[in-house]
């Protein structure tokens, strides 16, 4: 079997050159200024041919007033008088006899035209004002020491294009400095920062009159806080995260080790059939605590990925109503009673809600030793705390109460109260205030009217806004 080996693909990137602001500005400034000077320097060259031109014919036309007295004598006068071809007649007769200077000017159209002759460029006006009728007169002057002032003009026209190209760059270069600076001064305090992103003070550009650096400091500003919030809330949840899961592995390992001992013990030792019903049962305990932290760790982390599209329509107070009757079922020494409004309807998390009333009922069973408890929920219109009022749930009981030093503790994941029972998760408390934070409420203890103690769930209320009925509609 042939083996082929694949080489790595070579990506190939064009390297792009890459500029600075201010080399930008100055080749902006040049660019915008040579198309200036571009068009202003041929409408200039322009402007000077048309003027030339009109001096040319101008001179025609006085010299031709002259001349159409009488064109044939003129041709003598002009030859004799330009010797070296500074002008130039032709006059042509109807009958085609013609007479002319030593230059003669080709037969035109009425009116003014450049013609060349004999290599010599002429500016010519031809008439046929002239008695007898049919005669054709044309009148030219050379255009030479005109075409090269022209050309002249031109060159100095295009040097100052050139200098005015030049110095609009040279000014962009340097003015360039002074407009990008803003943008400078805003990515040296970026720059100082620091490689890993440490927070610093808010990066400002106050004072350099340019809005858009004032309003690019401010998307900065917004985007390094949100960053900054990002990194405190990734460590945080790091940290709980390594926290939680060194103490879950502490939870879970007493267990376990009693666990293994005990069948260490079974599988060594030669027991009596009393000694391994009660190692058994010592088991049993142990795999029953390891399935209970199980559990509750799964249902904090359910809770944890609650999200605030889960909220919907809950009756709170069958809500308690069912979680008293199941209380009583599974704890027949406890007696719960129900205080709630009539209708107490509201925006939640029903199972988290049911969660934690349940939690609450068998942590004054388990760890509190009650045998009497009232379940309580009511609607508050008027609270402080909550712009729409708030619903409260409260947990009385007539059991051993809780310390209070210990009331904000036993709030916090497996840490059990001095009072507690043997077995507990040390979850059940955390599960209750997990609940109400994601309600956007909290929990807390109190001293109860019963002589136990009193869990308050303060929840804020979420009005239930319904859809109109369509006899409403018509």
């Amino acid at each position: 079997m042939n083996s082929h080996r694949i080489a790595p693909a070579v990506v190939s990137r064009r390297r792009r050159w890459s500029y600075t602001l201010r080399v930008r500005v100055a080749a902006a400034a040049a660019l915008g200024a040579t198309i200036i000077v571009a068009i202003l320097s041929w409408i200039t060259i322009y402007a000077i041919g048309r003027s030339n031109m009109a001096q040319a014919d101008e001179q025609l036309s006085m010299v031709s007033r002259l001349v159409l007295i009488q064109p044939v004598f003129a041709v003598n006068v002009v030859d004799l008088l330009a010797p070296n071809k500074e002008m130039a007649l032709t006059v042509r007769n109807a009958d085609g006899s013609l007479a002319s200077t030593p230059v003669r000017l080709p037969a035109l159209p009425v009116g003014n035209a450049t013609v060349t002759v004999d290599g010599d460029t002429y500016r010519v006006l031809t008439t046929t004002e002239a008695q007898p009728a049919g005669r054709v007169v044309s009148l030219g002057i050379p255009t030479n020491q005109t075409e090269k002032t022209i050309h002249e003009q031109r060159q100095w026209v295009y040097l100052a294009a050139a200098l005015a190209v030049t110095a609009s760059a040279g000014l962009g270069w340097l003015f360039g400095g002074r407009a990008v600076r803003p943008i400078v001064k805003l990515t040296g305090a970026l720059d100082e920062r620091g490689p890993n992103g440490e927070s610093g003070a808010p990066l400002s550009v106050a004072g350099s009159g340019v809005k858009e650096a004032d309003k690019l400091a401010e998307a900065v500003n917004t985007l390094l806080e949100r960053v900054d919030r990002a990194q405190t809330e990734t460590a945080a949840a790091l940290e709980t995260a390594r926290d939680f899961a060194a103490v879950s592995a502490h939870e879970l390992r007493t267990p376990l080790t009693a666990m293994r001992t005990d069948l260490e013990v079974l599988s060594t030792l030669d027991l009596s059939e009393d000694q391994r019903r009660e190692i058994l049962t010592d088991l049993q305990r142990g795999q029953n605590r390891v399935e209970t932290t199980l559990a509750a760790l799964e249902r904090l982390a359910a809770g944890d990925l609650t999200n605030e599209r889960d909220h919907v329509v809950t009756d709170v107070a069958e809500l308690c109503d069912a979680a008293a009757h199941d209380a009583m079922r599974h704890f027949p020494q406890l007696k719960v009673r129900i205080d709630t409004d009539a209708e107490l309807v509201t925006r939640g998390l029903p199972t988290g809600l049911r969660l934690a009333v349940d939690n609450a009922l068998t942590n004054s069973a388990k760890h509190g030793g009650a045998t009497e408890a009232v379940v309580s929920a009511h609607r508050y219109v008027n609270g402080h705390r909550y712009p729409n009022g708030c619903i409260v749930i409260a947990v009385d009981d007539n059991g051993r109460g809780l310390p209070p030093e210990e009331r904000e503790a036993v709030f916090e994941r497996f840490f059990r109260g001095s009072r507690a029972a043997k077995g507990g998760s040390g979850l059940g408390l955390a599960l209750v205030a997990q609940q109400a934070q994601l309600h956007g409420g909290r929990a807390y203890f109190e001293d109860s009217m019963l002589g136990g103690a009193r869990l308050v769930l303060e929840l804020p209320d979420r009005p239930v806004f319904t859809e109109p009925s369509d006899s409403h509609q018509r």
